[in-house]
């Protein structure tokens, strides 16, 4: 019998990217646990990650190139074959009508899959394209508006320290379930119920009591309505004085900007749009003013709502405005073991507002156009129109806005070429699927979380078994396809007269470059105790950098022109100003759509596993009493849902879970393609009530609106 042998990785599933320890027989896993002794997650790993290896062995996944056939099966192919046609393909696209009418897509797990990440950015910056989609902007590009408005720079993110904090306002995320969202904060849970322990408080705002909600003090708020709260509590701490003025006088430029802007955020108003009596919006703000060390956090709920920068911005805003920035205990800035942040700085990936987008006139974020204009770039003619695009582990057609409409636009391309495990409702339009291979059968290191860990440390892992089928890694064939392009997929000056020459410089050696010349690198040699790629390598497990993120470090990461923080924006102004506005939708659609996020359920890839799936109740709403009782609808009913931009219809859960004025429903249902447990699941997708609409997103970032939905629910 083959002796079984252990290999330590990390989980490539999320942010939390927790050490795990693979028993590996005759090139199978077995299993994987939880990794003790790594240094961030100490032995903890959730039930998710511990099941991956089940999507390797999948019966449904994608192992060899398949071409679509005019009836819409698939059919297996050859790499040759694959390659021949696409570039054929691509090249009568560029021939007709230029790189720029060639674009690429993808989606989250790549930025955990280094090589590959690096491979595409550098294959949009080579094409110059403005057709450059990612699932930033269906997540996360308020935080890098915010970031270039205040620090000068998009890549640069405030971590709470929640270790030693004395309070923590938690809004619209779920850290329990999540493990944490642009924080990673080993044994989430546990760091926080120690703040309470150790005398400090813990507030979570959400408009459900969530499983992170039940642990502490919960304070509802109607979706959408963030902003008004923050801001209201930030007018509180100018009103009663309440400003670190040794902040304000060492860190901070344009206070009276800001003071201005809170001006618009009267109690009165806060309550009534928030749900959040006058008393404890001041409390909250006198709270977090009074303690030792203070940080507030928003994810997920805050990320996108239809203001979703000048929620972010408000959030910071309270932790500097209070001396919580750069401090422990506070806000602190992280230590990456490779600054790939920072060198994107240096080569112009990272931005904001350069170039717009060809049809909704969109301001780019890092280079990036939003993924709610993806469908009328398709569909409407013009130069520059989109016609072929190259995506990479995204299901845009369940996790991006308008789903039926992104749909319909993608079997109107001349070439989609899918790199994708699973033949899904999306990589179903597609007119190739190219295999590739997953994060066990991969090297991989953990190139975003490594910026966001609140205890630095360094991995770099080998692959834990041999890739299965006719797989390959994403980067070689985004790297292929390149070729058939005739160019180099990287933004590096230079590379496309390398490239000329045969020279080709792989992402393990670029990214190796910048780990060994970074503040804790070996500097080729001269920093004996320093990391570099070998190292880690040839190491087991993850090396502690330091116990935690470092302070007084404000002028080494801030990029503003005089290294201070920018609280005064004529940008976040006017998002006030216009989010004062009516509604013109309150009467007709009472309710506030937001998402709910469940313990098992994660990226769409995980619909596919049968354990995950066991007992899950799939696909439903969460109503209150109250308004179940007003539209006259009952438990376990099924229920019709409408807003100004589609209709579903879904069991509904009536609960005092949720917010009176309130719908949560879970989210990344409604599967097609030919992966049988997803598709047996059912249900319908959350992205068929939300906008595509350029002016119903957040306009700075071009964030999705997804969270404050209007929406009106009915009998069926």
């Amino acid at each position: 019998m083959t002796a079984t042998v252990e290999k330590k990785t990390f989980c490539g599933i999320c942010e939390a990217s927790c050490g795990l320890i693979a028993t590996v027989q005759a090139d199978r896993v077995l299993g994987l646990r939880p990794d003790p002794d790594h240094p961030a997650s100490r032995g903890f790993a959730c039930s998710k990650g511990v099941q991956f290896h089940t999507v390797v062995t999948d019966p449904d996944r994608v192992l060899y190139p398949m071409r679509r056939l005019p009836d819409g099966s698939f059919a297996r192919a050859s790499w040759c074959e694959a390659f021949d046609d696409i570039g054929a393909r691509l090249r009568r696209v560029q021939r007709e009508h230029g790189n720029r009418s060639i674009g690429v897509l993808w989606g989250n797990p790549i930025a955990w899959n280094y090589a590959a990440a690096v491979t595409v950015v550098g294959l949009a910056a080579a094409l110059e394209t403005k057709h450059h989609y990612a699932s930033a902007s269906i997540d996360v590009n308020n935080y890098w508006a915010a970031a270039h408005i205040m620090y000068g720079a998009t890549g640069v993110n405030p971590l709470p320290d929640f270790a030693d904090t004395h309070f923590a306002l938690i809004l619209g995320a779920n850290p329990v379930v999540s493990h944490g969202s642009l924080v990673t904060t080993g044994r989430i849970r546990d760091v926080l119920l120690d703040i309470p322990a150790r005398g400090g408080k813990v507030v979570v705002v959400d408009p459900r009591r969530t499983e992170t909600a039940k642990l502490f003090e919960h304070v509802p708020i109607r979706p959408g309505a963030d902003p008004w709260l923050l801001g209201a509590m930030l007018g509180v701490m100018f009103e009663e004085d309440l400003i670190d003025q040794h902040a304000v006088r060492t860190q901070i430029t344009g206070i009276d900007g800001l003071r201005e802007l809170a001006r618009h955020f009267d109690l009165d108003t806060a309550a009534a749009r928030t749900g959040i009596d006058a008393l404890t919006i001041t409390r909250l703000a006198r709270d977090m003013a009074a303690a030792p060390g203070a940080c507030a956090y928003g994810r997920c709920g805050a990320s996108l709502g239809k203001f979703s920068t000048l929620t972010k911005f408000l959030l910071d805003s309270l932790s500097v405005v209070t001396g919580n920035f750069d401090r422990r205990g506070g806000m602190v800035l992280g230590d990456p073991m490779a600054d790939i942040e920072g060198f994107a700085e240096l080569l112009g990936v990272s931005g904001r507002g350069r170039w717009h987008t060809r049809v909704e006139d969109v301001p780019e974020v890092n280079g990036q156009a939003p993924l709610a204009c993806l469908a009328k770039e398709i569909t409407t003619p013009g130069r520059g129109q989109l016609r072929a695009l190259i995506a990479m582990s995204s299901n845009v057609v369940t996790s991006g806005p308008g789903s039926l409409e992104t749909a319909t636009a993608l079997d109107t391309l001349d070439l989609m070429v899918s790199l994708d495990p699973y033949i899904t409702e999306t990589s179903r339009h597609a007119h190739w699927i190219l295999p590739p291979t997953l994060w066990l059968e991969r090297e991989q290191m953990p190139a975003f979380t490594q910026a966001q860990s609140t205890v630095p440390n360094a991995q770099w892992v080998r692959p834990v078994i041999p890739a299965r089928g006719q797989t390959r890694d994403d980067w070689w064939i985004v790297d292929r396809l390149a070729r058939e392009l005739g160019v180099v997929p990287s933004p590096v000056p230079g590379a496309q007269w390398l490239g000329k020459l045969g020279v080709r410089i792989p992402p393990s050696v670029s990214v190796d470059l910048l780990t060994r010349l970074g503040r804790h690198g070996d500097l080729f040699g001269l920093r004996p105790h320093g990391i570099n790629r070998r190292k880690l390598l040839d190491h087991q497990g993850a090396i502690k950098l330091a116990d935690h993120c470092p302070t007084g470090v404000l002028g080494k990461k801030i990029h503003t022109r005089d290294g201070r923080i920018q609280v005064s924006s004529p940008e976040m102004l006017s998002e006030t100003r216009r989010l004062a506005a009516p509604d013109p939708a309150e009467s007709e659609y009472p309710l506030r759509l937001f998402s709910i996020r469940e313990l098992r359920s994660h990226n769409s890839w995980l619909h596919n596993v049968p354990k995950l799936m066991t007992g899950l109740r799939k696909c439903r709403a969460k109503m209150h009493p109250d308004d179940a009782a007003a539209a006259g609808v009952h438990d376990r009913d099924l229920v019709s849902i409408t807003s100004p931009w589609g209709h579903i219809e879904v069991p509904v859960e009536v609960t005092e879970e949720v917010f009176a004025g309130c719908l949560g429903l879970t989210q990344g249902w409604g599967h097609a393609g030919t992966w049988s447990t997803a598709m047996a699941a059912g249900g319908m997708s959350y992205n068929q009530l939300t906008p595509t609409d350029a002016r119903e997103i957040d306009l700075p970032s071009g964030n999705a609106y997804f969270n404050g939905i209007p929406v009106v629910v009915s009998a069926r």
